[in-house]
C-alpha cells in the first residue's frame, strides 16, 4: 500500500446535516458534539446501501450499528446508544442520502385505490421529544434513575418476537396438518411456554438496563449485577412504577410517525403510523 497521501481524499463524503438527539447525550458521555450539541452526519456509501438490504443484518442489528459508525463516526459505541437516538439517526441518514422525501404506496380502506405519496422526514424529526432529564422513581430513601432503552435490549426483544413467531407459525401448520394428534398439540403447549420464558426474561432485562443509576445515601451504584440483584428481590410495586416511568417515554413518540392520507378517489382520510423502526422500515 503506498504511504502517498490520496489526491481524491478532498473528494470523501462530508456531514450533509447536523442534527440533535433527544437525549443531548445525556447518557452517553463518549459522544463527541459541537459546541451546539449537534452530530454530524454523513451520507451512505455504497456498502452501506448494500448493508441495509440484508434481512439477517437488519434482524439482529448489525446493519444498524454498521451504519451508525459509518455515518455518524462521532459515536463509538452504537450499540450503547439510547433506542430513540437510534431511531433518529437512522431517519437523519435517511435524509442525507437521499433527500427529505420518503414515497410511501397507500391503500385506501374505504375504496382501495392505491397511491403514493409523500413523507418529509423533516416532520418526523421536528416531532421527536427531548429526553434530556427524567424524573426518578423514588423508594423510601433511594432514588432509581431512569434512562430510555437502549438500541441493543429493543433489538434483542424484537429478535426474540421473531424467532418464537416462526417456531409457533411452524408449530401450528404441524398441528393442522395432523389434526387429531395430541403430540402437535403438546408441542405447541411446550413451545408457548418456552418462548412467554423468554420474552419475560428479555423484558425484564430491558427494565433492568434501563436502570441507568440507583441513589442511595452513602452513593451512586452503578454495577449492573447489584441492579439485578436489587430488581429480583423488591416487591412488584416497586418494579411496575420502574416499568410504568419506562413506558412512558415510548407513549411521547407513538405520534411521530402518525399521518393522515386523503384518498384522490373517494375523498376519504386514512390515518397512517409510518414504521420508524430501522429493521421495519427497510
Amino acid at each position: 500500500m503506498s504511504d502517498k497521501p490520496n489526491p481524491l481524499a478532498g473528494y470523501f463524503r462530508k456531514p450533509e446535516l447536523y442534527v440533535q438527539i433527544p437525549t443531548s447525550g445525556a447518557f452517553n458521555p463518549e459522544i463527541e458534539k459541537t459546541v451546539l450539541d449537534e452530530i454530524g452526519i454523513l451520507p451512505m456509501t455504497a456498502i452501506d446501501e448494500i448493508s441495509m438490504t440484508n434481512p439477517d443484518a437488519l434482524l439482529n442489528g448489525e446493519a444498524i450499528v454498521e451504519l451508525i459508525k459509518s455515518c455518524v463516526p462521532s459515536i463509538p459505541e452504537p450499540r450503547e446508544l439510547c433506542n430513540v437516538d437510534a431511531e433518529l439517526l437512522f431517519l437523519a441518514i435517511k435524509l442525507a442520502t437521499y433527500g427529505k422525501d420518503i414515497s410511501h404506496l397507500h391503500t385506501c380502506s374505504h375504496c382501495k385505490a392505491q397511491a403514493e405519496y409523500n413523507i418529509d422526514i423533516n416532520q418526523i424529526l421536528d416531532k421527536f421529544p427531548e429526553v434530556k432529564k427524567l424524573e426518578p422513581v423514588e423508594w423510601g430513601d433511594l432514588k432509581i434513575h431512569i434512562q430510555p432503552p437502549k438500541l441493543e435490549s429493543v433489538t434483542r426483544l424484537a429478535l426474540i418476537d421473531v424467532e418464537q413467531a416462526r417456531i409457533l407459525n411452524s408449530i401450528q401448520k404441524t398441528a393442522e396438518s395432523n389434526t387429531g394428534e395430541n403430540n402437535a398439540e403438546l408441542e405447541m403447549a411446550k413451545q408457548f411456554a418456552i418462548s412467554f420464558r423468554k420474552v419475560s426474561k428479555q423484558n425484564v432485562d430491558l427494565l433492568i438496563n434501563s436502570i441507568h443509576k440507583i441513589e442511595t445515601p452513602e452513593g451512586d451504584v452503578y454495577e449492573y449485577e447489584h441492579i439485578v440483584e436489587f430488581i429480583d428481590n423488591v416487591p412488584t410495586s416497586v418494579v411496575k412504577d420502574v416499568k410504568n416511568k419506562i413506558d412512558s417515554l415510548d407513549i411521547k413518540t407513538t405520534d411521530l410517525s402518525v399521518f393522515e392520507f386523503v384518498c384522490e378517489e373517494c375523498n376519504e382520510a386514512d390515518k397512517v403510523n409510518f414504521e420508524l423502526n430501522p429493521v421495519n422500515f427497510s
